[in-house]
């Protein structure tokens, strides 16, 4: 009997969905702070962060709150600001299974632009791979998804409580499963995001129609990990 690609990767994926499903642990190994401001950008093992301060974040029990400002840079060349664990090192998701996940509470809103939870990219300014934002009261994913449309696919809701529960694993050929506060998504990456060089990342982050005002935006992290497979391509720095 000819076994169904479709039910192969719902095997793969059953172990990532209940975990994802399972009280959040906040555990920063192998991530680093990342402060990006207009013109500059430092770098912070997660190792100091109790031994070290900055108004951008702060300690909190179980987790770290991260601020950042969502204003529009007016200057040429500058970039968007925001505060974000990221990880420490680089992988490809055709190297080997991923599952990365993230609880986070919006504190603050800034009063235009789409906050982003997570993002799945290059260790730089480029487009990510995947992208989950906050639209109205859904979580939307936009990014290199096959046949996905222009504005992202909506792959769960966010509630009153402005508390999001994020799972996301991708297999090498492709398959993305997302858990998003309970609901479960399957989709498909296009052939030329597998072998590009990403981290995860989530934090303090606005983009789309942000105003030049000044603005903030605040969030709680109170649960974060990355798993990856044994067969890394050597692209750890």
């Amino acid at each position: 009997m000819k076994t169904s690609p479709f039910f192969l990767a719902a095997c793969a994926l059953a172990p990532f969905m209940a975990t994802a499903l399972a009280a959040p642990v906040f555990d920063p190994t192998g991530f680093e702070l990342r402060e990006t401001r207009p013109f500059s950008i430092s770098v912070q093992p997660a190792s100091t962060l109790a031994t070290a301060s900055s108004p951008s974040y702060r300690l909190v029990p179980g987790g770290i709150t991260l601020s950042s400002d969502a204003r529009k840079p007016t200057a040429y060349h500058a970039r968007q600001p925001r505060t974000e664990l990221s990880e420490n090192h680089i992988w490809r998701v055709q190297d080997a299974p991923a599952a990365l996940d993230a609880t986070l509470h919006i504190d603050r809103f800034p009063k235009s632009g789409q906050v982003v939870l997570a993002e799945l990219g290059p260790d730089n300014d480029n487009a990510p791979l995947l992208r989950l934002v906050v639209d109205g009261d859904r979580v939307v994913l936009r990014g290199m998804i096959d046949n996905a449309p222009a504005n992202g696919v909506a792959i769960g809701t966010i509630d009153a409580t402005h508390t999001a529960h994020i799972g996301l694993q991708t297999l090498p050929d492709g398959q993305v499963a997302t858990m998003v506060n309970g609901t479960q998504s399957q989709l498909h990456l296009s052939r030329q995001a597998l072998s590009i060089p990403v981290v995860f990342r989530t934090g303090a982050h606005v983009v789309e129609d942000i105003g030049t005002t000044p603005d903030t935006i605040s969030v709680t992290l109170t649960g974060l990990s990355a798993r990856h497979g044994t067969a890394q391509s050597g692209l750890r720095t």
